[in-house]
């Protein structure tokens, strides 16, 4: 039962990796064999979330601000010098912003869009040969 859900030989990035649903995601990932690369903006925590992780497996960390373009391109080419292909991409970092509607500032939305969705489509483009490679 174990081989159905292996990911032995498979390479994942996961952003927002250091902590929450991020570092569940690459726990499980971990248990099931792949190498895993994690991300977050906060250095020091995303450094030490890959030490205790790798207890399980080979887990990096690839800190980087990915709400920027220039963030999210940092990203790829880190992971890029460490793998040439890449077989999961988990876009989880993202950002909330809580202030009532009549008040909500148009920082606050610049910062939650540009999070949660400008960044998934340009870090995946900026990934989009390595990815394409891992489907060779």
């Amino acid at each position: 039962m174990n081989d159905l859900f292996s990911l032995q030989g498979r390479t994942a990035l996961i952003t927002g990796g250091s902590r929450g649903i991020g570092r569940m995601i690459a726990a499980g990932f971990l248990a099931q064999g792949a190498r895993v690369y994690i991300s977050a903006r906060k250095a020091a925590a995303c450094e030490q979330t890959a030490k205790e992780l790798a207890s399980l497996g080979h887990c990096v960390s690839l800190p980087a601000d990915v709400s920027t373009l220039e963030g999210a391109t940092g990203l790829a080419a880190a992971y890029g010098a460490h793998e040439p292909q890449l077989d999961i991409l988990v876009n989880n970092a993202g950002a909330a912003w809580g202030a009532p509607f009549d008040e909500f500032p148009e920082s606050g939305w610049d910062k939650v869009m540009d999070l949660n969705l400008k960044t998934p489509f340009f870090l995946t483009q900026a990934l989009i040969t390595a990815l394409r490679k891992s489907g060779e």
